[in-house]
């Protein structure tokens, strides 16, 4: 019996497979061991568990500083009220001629000592103020096969994300309060640039399962419209990136920092601004 000859289009699609497969082995290998393309999202993705390791420390000093004032405020109140009590009664004891274990003036001693820190506590802990609001923190993007639509610009995103992230120990050093500047303008423009990777993604993956099919064709034609607009969103950030080199390059302590990376941080604002009106349309 006769061996029967598989159909050319048919082994020509399960080559492309084989292929496919073993590219998403490399890339994940190279994801995982911090190599190739991928580098900058690990990167990222430590610089981000590193940023919210630090907000949730600030946001529990800042929890647990309230409670202690709280207890200060409370515990001191309360103390002042028992202690004054018992002078109180001791005094009267003393009065109607009874003996008392010790002088009235040292219960009254301490209830004073109470007022003293329940009035310390309370006003502590009114100007220590509400829990403070933190910037939101944005992840890495979404990794992309090798030659999906869109891979050079995720990869090209990362790492100008990277850079940013490297530039703000010494722009601080140079301008107190120029790194936070630095990550708030981060954190407008790469919220939207980052779903825009997701989009990619998805769109990617519904081309690979549906190949042929005008699902597919559609994904195709909308992964191009947002790889222009990735593309658009890392040359804002290609902008911020020049005006801090410059910042790093001509130092002059008698300029202020708005006046190096004002221009840079409100185009990058504006240009986010517009991402998220477009992405609620």
């Amino acid at each position: 019996m006769a061996n029967s000859r598989r159909d050319p289009a048919e082994l020509a699609a399960l080559i492309e497979q084989r292929v496919a497969q073993g590219v998403d082995l490399v890339d994940s290998f190279l994801a995982v061991t911090g190599r190739g393309p991928h580098k900058s999202t690990k990167v990222l993705a430590n610089e981000h568990r590193r940023a919210v390791a630090a907000q949730r420390r600030t946001i529990v000093r800042h929890r647990s500083r309230r409670a202690a004032l709280r207890s200060q405020s409370v515990g001191g109140a309360v103390a002042a009220g028992v202690t004054g009590a018992i002078g109180f009664i001791d005094v009267l004891a003393t009065l109607a001629g009874s003996v008392v274990p010790g002088p009235a003036w040292a219960w009254f001693g301490a209830a004073a000592v109470g007022v003293v820190v329940s009035v310390r506590g309370t006003r502590r802990l009114r100007t220590l103020g509400a829990e403070p609001e933190l910037p939101a923190l944005v992840g890495p993007p979404p990794t992309l096969r090798r030659g999906a639509i869109g891979f050079a610009e995720v990869a090209r995103f990362s790492a100008v994300r990277v850079q940013v992230f490297t530039l703000v120990p010494s722009i601080e050093r140079l301008y107190p309060g120029a790194g936070l500047e630095l990550h708030s303008a981060d954190a407008e423009a790469a919220a939207p640039l980052t779903a825009l990777c997701e989009r990619l993604r998805v769109l990617d993956d519904l081309q690979r399962e549906l190949p042929g099919s005008a699902a597919a064709a559609s994904a195709l034609s909308a992964a191009e419209v947002v790889r222009v607009r990735l593309a658009q969103g890392c040359s804002t950030y290609d902008a911020l990136l020049a005006a801090a080199a410059t910042l790093l390059a001509s130092p002059d302590l008698d300029r202020r920092t708005s006046d190096v990376l004002g221009p840079a941080i409100d185009a990058m604002l504006a240009y986010a601004h517009g991402l998220q009106r477009a992405a609620d349309l």
